[in-house]
């Protein structure tokens, strides 16, 4: 979305005196809490039905030797050795790709592309899920281009997409390839269908035949395949764009470095820091302090984050070798308190599919707060159609529902000229900040067990709403004051850094 379209903020932060005390207190909370899962971590004894394994730690472990390594996290532990296996993949792709757009007319060049793509995926994801995957995207091609109604488009997807997120057996006796490959795959059908249903995009693509082979390259264009998700008007400019681009290999490298360094780091840590384990042992769980229980989902949340700058960052890379324009890494969960930026700033792919696909069709042309309340409920519903209809993920999905309406709610009451008005009056801009510091709090604290339900499961989520809403906030005992208290200087850090942000951007 380009400036011009950005709505003005409400409230322009303010700079506070206290800035560096709420820094300091957070550094400090973040490093005790990673103290407090290592404790945890090495009290932890092992036992049958824990996921672990005896394994050296990358780079260092001819000096640690073997130690049992937390391989709880079922999407981690599939994605990285599958990810190292499929790199050839991305090396041959990025030689193909640069090297035949450069040498090659585009009607020899893009179904050689095509079709030594779908042959590469074939090999690593079966040619069954290849034929599901293309057969899939026949039906909603076929839909569009015939039917040219969006509801009917939408109809010939979904019971798919349904399919493949809850019966999975049925298509692969391995879940994580259709999650990875099948899934994916559908929503750029999707995309390529509903933009093109009444006219191309480029005027070159004016018979079917062109117009399916278009879709297949777009859908198979390697670092866009998996993970990633752009929309196809995007990714036409992109292609468009990178012949007019130079190559900034100083920061391809840079970029290769960091993923590398994470991708080390993260595998590393498993072997010293064993939270999913932990939080899967009930028994264990619920015997431990309470400084070192809460610290275990800080820890949850920070790896997820990291677990995605490197599933996200490894196709950018190849994006970037190739002079296209990936959408920026996910958002630092340690920096954000109001959940409604991390549906923006995390999965940003996903975020716009559905704010484009679903939510504006819906509020257009009058943008009421009925048709956004019902765009966002419709929303959500797609996001949880995309997770699986699961306990943990409704639970999730219906609390961040709860937290966003909480914003809404309190934006919309600050738009009204007497409440603007009267905390002008009553409330300097500085104190007024340290009064959203606080507020911030509750919203934040509903985002945290929401994510405590949709990373944990079930089972984990329960845990927090016993050992710390029922027994400690319900009750207004000191580790819930203790907690709000540090929220409160978190809340106030994560507005700075905003802030700081905002000051950047104008400069830039």
């Amino acid at each position: 979305m380009t400036s011009s379209l950005r709505r003005r903020p409400l409230f322009q932060y303010p700079a506070i005196v206290e800035t560096p005390l709420c820094f300091a207190v957070t550094i400090v909370t973040m490093t005790y809490a990673w103290w407090g899962v290592y404790r945890a971590s090495q009290s932890f004894e092992w036992k049958m039905g824990d996921y672990g394994m005896w394994s050296k730690p990358p780079i260092i472990g001819e000096t640690t030797g073997h130690l049992m390594k937390d391989v709880t996290n079922w999407e981690w532990s599939r994605w990285s050795p599958f990810a190292l296996s499929y790199l050839p993949v991305f090396l041959g792709h990025a030689v193909l790709f640069n090297a035949g757009s450069a040498l090659l007319p585009e009607k020899l060049f893009v179904p050689l592309y095509t079709f030594s793509s779908i042959g590469a995926v074939a090999y690593y994801f079966t040619p069954f899920l290849v034929a599901v995957s293309l057969l899939q995207g026949t039906v909603v091609f076929i839909t569009a281009a015939f039917v040219k109604k969006t509801a009917i488009v939408w109809l010939s997807a979904l019971p798919v997409l349904y399919l493949t997120m809850h019966q999975t057996s049925s298509l692969s006796d391995d879940p994580f390839l259709i999650f990875t490959f099948v899934s994916y795959s559908m929503l750029s059908y999707v995309s390529y269908s509903l933009e093109t249903m009444h006219t191309a995009v480029r005027p070159e693509d004016n018979t079917l035949p062109k117009r399916y082979l278009r879709m297949l390259f777009y859908t198979y264009y390697q670092p866009y395949l998996f993970s990633l998700i752009v929309l196809y008007p995007d990714f036409e400019r992109q292609i468009a764009e990178k012949s007019k681009k130079t190559r900034d290999w100083k920061k391809c490298i840079f970029f290769a470095f960091r993923i590398a360094f994470w991708w080390w780091l993260m595998e590393t840590a498993l072997h010293f820091l064993y939270f999913e384990a932990i939080l899967k042992n009930q028994p264990y769980l619920y015997s431990l302090p309470k400084d070192q229980f809460v610290a275990l989902g800080m820890a949850l949340g920070i790896f997820f984050h990291l677990k995605y700058v490197i599933i996200f960052g490894l196709p950018s890379l190849f994006a970037h070798v190739d002079s296209m324009d990936p959408l920026p890494p996910p958002i630092c969960l340690i920096r954000v308190t109001l959940y409604s930026k991390v549906w923006r700033e995390f999965d940003r792919g996903l975020y716009i599919f559905f704010k484009k696909y679903i939510f504006i069709p819906i509020c257009a042309p009058t943008f009421s707060l009925p048709r956004k309340i019902f765009g966002v409920l419709v929303s959500y519903s797609f996001v949880l159609l995309w997770h699986g209809f699961y306990h943990h993920n409704i639970v999730w999905i219906g609390l961040n529902i709860l937290a966003l309406f909480l914003e809404m709610s309190s934006k919309v009451l600050y738009t009204f000229d007497s409440v603007r008005l009267f905390r002008e009056k009553h409330l300097t801009d500085e104190n007024f900040r340290r009064v959203l510091a606080w507020l911030h709090i509750v919203p934040f604290a509903i985002g945290l067990y929401s994510n405590f339900y949709f990373l944990g499961g079930s089972e984990v989520g329960a845990a927090f709403v016993q050992r710390f809403l029922i027994e400690e906030t319900i009750t207004v005992r000191w580790p819930f004051l203790l907690i709000i208290t540090l929220g409160y200087f978190h809340a106030n850090t994560a507005i700075e850094v905003d802030r700081q942000n905002a000051l950047k951007s104008k400069t830039a």
